[in-house]
């Protein structure tokens, strides 16, 4: 499996797209099937490609139907730059989608030194994943690196402080309970606080736009209330608009992080409260906050009706927008009769 080759395969696809207005499996198969007799055994292989992009979710399979995903479309647009295909591929493809369960289990297992670079021996490597066509991938895209000199394979510095590898792996290495006590509370420690920089801004942003609106009186009425009221579903209640009663028509469940990309824990009683209101529901996202100056460079992502557009407890792949992991079940024992 190469990135090439993989380029080639999302290449035919779309040329089928344009060609046609649809794209039919069987076809796909039959022009790589040709290409792969034109061009010698070295071109790509049909399965294995329609595989992974399903997995990575570059493509969705619907019957004999194949669709091109937003990551997808995103990959073709830049085309011509190695860099920036690598950065999709491997934030949206490797470290999330359900191709990432052929990764992380592997990179758990990757040694850390006092350096913080994350290694593991260069002959023992291949053991840690399911082929050796993954390591093959995780090299041609820049997640991986050789260092020969001290015969280890390293993953690549700039992934080292990459949120989703770290939570990965504090939660899958082989740790003491100590340790895993330790990491839990400081964990939870950073979470409370980003969460509570979050909801400040969230509040000061709405204040700001209501007052560009010229709501003030609804500006000065937008309410923190996740402190006195944490189950309540949310965290911030808001206005849309002028009112006339001044009872709040938005509200805000706010989620943060420190690094850039979405990603979201949503539970079961605020995706309840989401059914509930409906269009008064809203998810704001803030991403790359600073928990020294407690600021962020971006204006919150803003989702209106989540329930509907998240659609949290359909398994349907169509969803382009949103894609769903569970992570952890609640099971109860039935009483006897």
């Amino acid at each position: 499996m190469e990135l090439s080759q993989i380029l080639k395969f999302l290449q035919i696809v779309k040329k089928r797209e344009i060609e046609t207005g649809k794209i039919i499996s069987g076809e796909v198969k039959r022009e790589c099937e040709l290409k792969k007799i034109e061009s010698g055994l070295q071109f790509l292989i049909y399965k294995e490609n329609e595989d992974f992009c399903c997995e990575s979710e570059i493509i969705i399979k619907e019957d004999d139907r194949l669709i091109i995903t937003k990551i997808g479309e995103e990959i073709l647009q830049n085309i011509g730059s190695k860099d920036k295909i690598n950065q999709i591929i491997i934030e949206n493809c490797l470290l999330k989608s359900k191709f990432s369960n052929k990764i992380m289990p592997g990179l758990a297992l990757f040694h850390k030194d006092k350096e913080n670079g994350i290694w593991y021996e260069m002959k023992l490597v291949t053991k840690l994943f399911d082929s050796i066509e993954i390591v093959t991938l995780l090299h041609d895209v820049g997640l991986l690196e050789k260092d020969t000199e001290n015969k280890t394979i390293k993953l690549n510095s700039k992934f080292s402080q990459n949120e989703t590898i770290t939570e990965y792996r504090k939660i899958k290495r082989k740790i003491s309970q100590k340790q895993l006590e330790a990491d839990l509370r400081k964990g939870e420690e950073i979470k409370k606080k980003v969460g509570m920089i979050a909801e400040k801004i969230v509040v000061d942003f709405e204040r700001k736009r209501l007052e560009e609106e010229g709501c003030i009186e609804e500006a000065n009425n937008v309410e923190q209330i996740s402190q006195d009221w944490a189950n309540k579903g949310y965290d911030v209640e808001s206005f849309n608009e002028k009112s006339d009663d001044l009872i709040p028509d938005r509200f805000i469940e706010v989620k943060g992080t420190s690094g850039r990309n979405f990603s979201i824990f949503w539970s079961q009683n605020e995706i309840e409260v989401a059914r509930k209101l409906g269009m008064k529901y809203w998810i704001y996202f803030i991403s790359e906050i600073d928990l020294e100056n407690e600021t962020t460079p971006n204006d919150p992502e803003m989702i209106q009706n989540p329930f509907y557009r998240i659609d949290p407890f359909s398994s349907d792949p169509s969803n382009i927008e949103f894609s769903k992991k569970p992570e952890s079940i609640h099971v109860t024992k039935k009483k006897e009769n």
